[in-house]
């Protein structure tokens, strides 16, 4: 009677078996190929079959009515049917005896029912006696009858009653339906977190707990039917119970009526629809949440398969592009090495190993590989087929409130939720950002990498240079210098290969870790207990990353602008400053400080001495001479591009003598270079520099055939006519133009003429000159030098990063390391002790630096000499520097006579001993002892008999000279 109902209500639990045989062939099939790299193609074809019943399931319940259930009870009222619609039966003599179990009003109903049955049994008796009289039959001593109603008993007890009971087993049944499923959506989870989230498969009792469940469903398959069967063997018994009852007190017929049997049975389907929509309503959502589960898994799959099929690429192109060189290079150089230390085929060390196979062959060929290969487009590509694989994932789910989803509450409550915050989020936080990063590190690195190569090529290049060098101090052991320089290349090729290696590594691993915890955090970002929490944060992350960017630039725009004001202000007050000490000092108004201190002194005069003590290809490569090679250079576009400008001027036809100007050290010479390079081939190009004092007009007319060894002539006027009637142009570059004068009386003359001539000539020859810059100041305010050129060019200041390229960039060249250590008087911030030893390295080289710039500013030769002045050892072939403060108090201790020495040795550029005497009109010897003291203090330098300012004090000298009014 009641199998269809259980049937259907068993049949609930199909669903389950199909899903843990798909879910145990799963596991066996990745069990079996977990040592095959693969893209989890067998794990994607039984999650194709396991979605197909997710979405089937989903479909049912979607379509889902509880009427399929009640179309079940047509079996019942069949059977119901088949009962009488009514017979009359004796009653039980246990209707007129009062039962143990009878309340008391029953038992007072019973005993009057007992009272007129005796009444009437006694009358039956008078009765019987006159039948006999007359031999008639007794009538026999028989209970009341009573009508009984069986096809609505039947109702009652096997409609009315099954649904009051059968709730329980129905309860029960879609309470461990919901359990199975959720617990199968739990392991299928787990074997999803497994295989994806790890990176390699972990052992697990995933067969055990799914064996388990199944064991679990077909012991609740037999307890229902258990069930069911005794529920029909109790109802027969109360159908039977019931069955002498009706019709009498204690069952009163129109208890089953059928008004009030229909209600009853109307209130039962009620409560039995609420309880199937409560449940259905639960399932409903967790298949609802599984199938946002597999649109995730699905795109996390092709996602994972993105990742290997572009992490392939990329190991292959970095095998090719990064490290397909690294062993060659550190070959070659240990084959050279090995045969400069044997001193046998150094010929073919230099010209083949050296030169033709690595600096003219691989090396170029390597970086110019690494300049044209874009790795970016790797990643740019990668973040966009990530992010199009979850464009198909429906952004819109019923899903209940975190609240909701506790089993013990009664029907949930369900909302759309919307995933796309989320998803979008997840992809925002775990792929784009770790991509860009590894992006630009991959960048950053290939960058160092062409750096480190460069370097190497810089090391091999120069070591080269120092032993074909035919410029160095006889004595000197150019092949063992050679050799150890070639020894620091290996070293370098060496280090260059596990960097290179390390990188390529390191940015591999991250990206299966972007993977890796991209599918974690998205699986973990999208379970019902983190999803009202994730959409929230996401959302609160995107309003504060929109506020920084606006505060952001609020801040960079205000920062700029307060830079530039403070600039300025500290700038006024130093120059306040400087002026106030200068003029009291002056005015004896403030007690004079000591003279400069012998520890200065010292410092100052030991210069060269502890230069000297470098080795001599690091001497070599830091002397203050004009600059050769051209990777050492500054590169100053604006002062190119001003020289251009004139320079096409002329060949117009326009008047266009042109001075470069510049401090002493700050690269005039190179820039004349580089004008030389640029424009030299174009017409005859002649090169002059005057290193000497010329200040007789014997001399200068010398000098002046040296230039013109082509022309005859005796004076500046026969030279003028001579050039005038030259029928070619040429380019001629005369530099430091103020040796051509001397400060004293009619020192100016050949200056003038000088002047006269460059006038006089334009149209033939591009002149091209050279002064230092308060020279210049000095004859453009005395002789309106300015008014003689059409372009007067002034090289623009350095940077500090300009200053520290040029250093960094040639002592790479050496290949020595470098140590910086903390300067005297050091106080870093509390940040600093708990740095790492690389990022102290990092900070104590920003700090010196930073040091230098403001000691140095614009005078790079100073930088240079500085820079060797400043390492304090060399071991191991790691140089240890330590930035040395300079106190220059002393200035304001010196005497007018020594202020206006160094005043003239700023204008003239260097004097010789007569050259002094005969600016300040002194005797020679009364020179010599005035430039002795100075010389011996370190203030002052001599070299080849002419006296200059020592480099370490040149600026703080040109500084306190502006101070007093002497230069401007």
């Amino acid at each position: 009677m009641y199998t269809k109902y259980s049937s259907k209500l068993l049949s609930s639990l199909q669903p389950t078996e199909n899903m843990i045989s798909t879910l145990q062939k799963t596991l066996g099939s990745i069990e079996q190929n977990q040592a095959v790299s693969d893209t989890y193609s067998d794990y994607r074809k039984f999650s194709e079959e396991f979605k197909k019943y997710v979405h089937e399931y989903f479909q049912d319940l979607n379509k889902f009515d509880v009427s399929e259930f009640f179309d079940q009870f047509a079996e019942i009222k069949e059977y119901i049917s088949g009962f009488e619609e009514l017979v009359e039966e004796f009653q039980d003599k246990d209707r007129f005896y009062a039962l143990p179990s009878d309340g008391i009003f029953l038992k007072t109903r019973k005993l009057g029912k007992l009272f007129f049955l005796k009444m009437n049994w006694g009358l039956l008796g008078v009765r019987n006696q006159f039948r006999s009289l007359f031999k008639k039959e007794p009538i026999p001593k028989n209970y009341r009858k009573h009508k009984i109603h069986r096809r609505q008993l039947a109702e009652l007890i096997y409609f009315v009653r099954f649904l009051e009971d059968v709730n329980t087993i129905v309860e029960d049944a879609l309470s461990f339906r919901q359990d199975i499923f959720q617990s199968i959506k739990s392991i299928d989870q787990q074997i999803e977190n497994n295989l994806l989230a790890n990176s390699k498969w972990i052992e697990n009792d995933f067969a055990l707990q799914l064996t388990e469940l199944r064991k679990q469903i077909d012991t609740k398959q037999i307890e229902i039917e258990l069930k069911f069967k005794g529920l029909k063997e109790d109802l027969d018994l109360q159908y039977a119970e019931l069955h002498s009852k009706t019709g009498t007190i204690e069952f009163p017929a129109g208890k089953i009526q059928s008004g009030k049997l229909t209600k009853k049975a109307d209130a039962c389907l009620k409560k039995q629809e609420k309880l199937f929509t409560n449940y259905n309503s639960r399932v409903f959502a967790l298949f609802e949440h599984w199938r946002l589960v597999y649109e995730i898994r699905f795109s996390n799959l092709s996602v994972t398969n993105i990742f290997n099929q572009h992490e392939a690429k990329l190991e292959s192109t970095l095998e090719e592009v990064l490290l397909g060189e690294d062993s060659f290079f550190v070959s070659v150089l240990e084959a050279a090495l090995k045969k400069i230390k044997n001193e046998s085929d150094l010929q073919d060390v230099e010209d083949n190993l050296l030169t033709k196979q690595l600096l003219a062959g691989r090396i170029p060929a390597y970086i110019e590989k690494l300049m044209e290969t874009d790795f970016a487009p790797y990643f740019d590509l990668l973040q966009s087929e990530c992010s199009k694989e979850f464009e198909n994932i429906p952004s819109s789910y019923l899903l209940p409130y975190k609240k909701g989803w506790h089993k013990n509450l009664g029907s949930i409550k369900l909302r759309e939720t919307n995933v796309n915050n989320i998803v979008v989020g997840c992809i925002g936080e775990s792929i784009d950002s770790p991509l860009t990063i590894q992006k630009n590190t991959l960048a950053n690195g290939i960058h160092q990498s062409i750096a480190n190569t460069s370097e190497l090529a810089g090391i091999v290049e120069y070591a080269l240079e120092y032993y074909n060098a035919g410029d160095l101090e006889n004595g000197s052991n150019q092949l063992s210098e050679f050799g150890e320089g070639i020894e620091r290349a290996v070293q370098k090729a060496k280090e260059n290969k596990q960097y290179n290696t390390r990188l390529s590594t390191d940015v591999l691993e991250q990206i299966d870790r972007i993977n890796t915890n991209f599918i974690s955090e998205i699986t973990t970002a999208t379970t019902l207990d983190n999803l009202d929490q994730k959409q929230t944060e996401m959302i609160r992350k995107k309003r504060i990353r929109d506020a920084k960017n606006v505060l952001s630039n609020s801040l960079a725009f205000f920062k700029e602008k307060f830079s530039k004001s403070q600039a300025q202000i500290l700038d006024v007050i130093k120059q306040g400053r400087l002026k106030y000490t200068a003029y009291r000092e002056v005015l004896g108004l403030s007690e004079k400080k000591e003279t400069i201190g012998s520890e200065l002194s010292n410092y100052l005069s030991e210069t060269e001495i502890s230069i000297a003590r470098l080795p001599l290809m690091y001497q070599r490569l830091f002397r203050i001479a004009p600059i050769a090679n051209a990777k050492f250079r500054i590169e100053r576009p604006k002062v190119i591009q001003q020289l251009e400008i004139a320079y096409s001027n002329w060949t117009n036809g326009k008047f266009a003598p042109t001075c470069l100007v510049g401090e002493a050290g700050s690269g005039i010479t190179s820039m004349v270079s580089v004008f030389k390079e640029k424009f030299g081939h174009q017409y005859a190009f002649y090169r002059f520099d005057l290193d000497r004092k010329i200040s007789s007009e014997e001399d200068f007319i010398l000098f002046l055939q040296t230039v013109f060894a082509d022309l005859e002539f005796n004076s500046v006027d026969g030279l003028i006519e001579e050039i005038q009637n030259l029928k070619g142009r040429r380019i001629v570059v005369i530099e430091n133009v103020h040796q051509l004068f001397l400060r004293k009386l009619y020192g100016f003359k050949n200056l003038s003429e000088f002047f006269r001539l460059i006038s006089q000539t334009n149209s033939q020859i591009f002149w091209l000159s050279t002064c230092l810059l308060y020279t210049y100041k000095y004859l453009n305010y005395t002789l309106k030098m300015s008014g003689y050129f059409g372009y007067v060019v002034n090289l623009d200041s350095l940077n500090k990063e300009q200053l520290t390229e040029i250093i960094i960039k040639r002592h790479k060249f050496s290949g020595f390391k470098l140590n910086f250590l903390p300067p005297k008087e050091f106080h870093p911030k509390r940040s600093y002790k708990r740095m790492s030893e690389a990022d102290k390295q990092t900070y104590l080289e920003q700090d010196y630096f930073n040091r230098l710039y403001k000691f140095a500013q614009n005078n790079l030769s100073l930088a240079l000499i500085f820079w060797m002045r400043s390492i304090v050892s060399v071991e191991d072939n790691i140089f240890h520097l330590q930035y040395k403060h300079l106190e220059y108090s002393f200035f304001n201790t010196l005497s007018t006579s020594q202020i206006t020495t160094l005043h003239a040795l700023v204008l003239q550029g260097g004097l010789l001993l007569e050259e002094h005497a005969a600016v300040f009109a002194w005797q020679k010897e009364e020179s010599f002892a005035h430039l002795m003291v100075l010389a011996d203090d370190g203030i002052l330098i001599k070299r080849n008999e002419v006296y200059f300012i020592n480099p370490l004090l040149y600026r703080q000298i040109s500084d306190h000279l502006a101070v007093l009014n002497y230069i401007h």
